[in-house]
């Protein structure tokens, strides 16, 4: 069993309920005779930042009636830097994270998640997971595994909600960690995944009975289960496909466009020539999707300046270097794109960089 931070901590949490002094106070409720824990019951962790109309949102939650608030500290712990987290008590290592901070990028790796591993899914918006040179996009509802033992950056755009489910070391199977290593990504239809939805929300609603220990172990092990079933699963389709297949030569030509995006000179030719296709059948694969090649190459553009226009680095070099580093040759061009896709400036978007 697991209790869940912020991930900050999700390393020091080997042991249970263990608690970190800089997070909120415990909350655990037991029998009066000091036995069983009671039934297991969600409650809500609100950063002060909160305004009244997202409170007044969450009131209206299912779960936001009846479930105790506790207010989080002045630094906002919470995992993605999210507004408010809902999750269970005691902690069995689920938790959905309303209004994370967009933008943000979530570093994940052994000292940040431990020896255990995290099932992420965004609600809606994009999910972009860089993992060894590797790169996965997730859509609305599809879910992809993660472990710490390589440095994983996560960045979301357009997310309202991020559900979560820490797996802990005792619980980790060769075919988690062989999932998380492939950066495989869960389609939303698939029926492992509907299922711990389901239970998942269930738990979070307080509309499961789970009153022991017992039962307890038997949630946290039954979700660590599915994972489970849901990456072997996708192993052995994985293991099944032919070079052939769209998504794979998709996925193929999207990590090629990632590994040569600062280039200016990239075109549809050069990539269909160095994938062996053609340019109609390059272009097909891209509308199956919704999007050009063209509209691909600029949606990652823009999305790699304003990580670069937000980080640590970003005022030590100019909004026009920022912009010819990730591969735009027309500073014109680069601005207005820019503003069409953020809904503001890049100079805007640089002020607004964490701290």
């Amino acid at each position: 069993m697991v209790r869940f931070l912020d991930f900050l901590d999700l390393c020091a949490l080997n042991n249970g309920l263990k608690r970190t002094a800089d997070f909120v106070p415990a909350i655990t409720r037991r029998h009066p005779q000091g036995g069983r824990p009671e039934r297991l019951a969600p409650v809500w962790l609100l950063t002060h930042n909160l305004t009244r109309e997202e409170q007044a949102q969450i009131d209206l939650r299912a779960s936001g009636r009846t479930a105790p608030h506790i207010r989080l500290g002045r630094t906002n712990m919470a995992l993605f830097k999210a507004k408010a987290m809902l999750r269970l008590e005691p902690d069995i290592g689920l938790v959905a994270c309303f209004s994370p901070e967009l933008g943000t990028e979530l570093a994940l790796d052994y000292g940040r998640l431990g020896s255990g591993g995290m099932l992420v899914r965004p609600s809606e918006g994009r999910a972009v997971v860089e993992r060894a040179g590797q790169q996965s996009v997730l859509s609305a509802r599809e879910a992809i595994f993660l472990t710490g033992d390589v440095p994983t950056t996560l960045h979301l755009t357009d997310v309202d909600r991020v559900d979560c489910l820490v797996v802990t070391e005792n619980n980790l199977t060769a075919s988690m960690i062989e999932s998380s290593r492939a950066l495989r990504v869960f389609p939303q239809n698939n029926d492992t995944l509907l299922m711990l939805g389901n239970y998942g929300a269930a738990l979070l609603r307080g509309l499961m009975p789970i009153s022991s220990a017992v039962l307890l172990e038997h949630a946290t092990r039954y979700m660590s289960e599915l994972v489970d079933i849901m990456c072997r699963e996708v192993e052995a389709e994985a293991f099944h496909a032919t070079q052939d297949r769209p998504a794979t030569r998709l996925n193929a030509i999207k990590s090629d466009i990632e590994a040569c995006l600062e280039e200016q000179s990239l075109t549809a030719g050069q990539i269909a020539e160095r994938h062996g296709i053609s340019m109609r059948y390059l272009q097909k694969l891209f509308e199956a999707e919704g999007l050009t090649f063209s509209e691909f190459v600029l949606q990652r553009r823009l999305d790699r300046a304003l990580r670069r226009l937000q980080s640590a680095d970003a005022p030590k070099r100019s909004i026009s270097q920022i912009a010819f580093d990730v591969g735009f040759g027309d500073l014109s061009y680069f601005n207005r794109t820019f503003r069409k896709r953020f809904d503001m400036s890049p100079r805007l978007a640089r002020a607004k960089r964490s701290p």
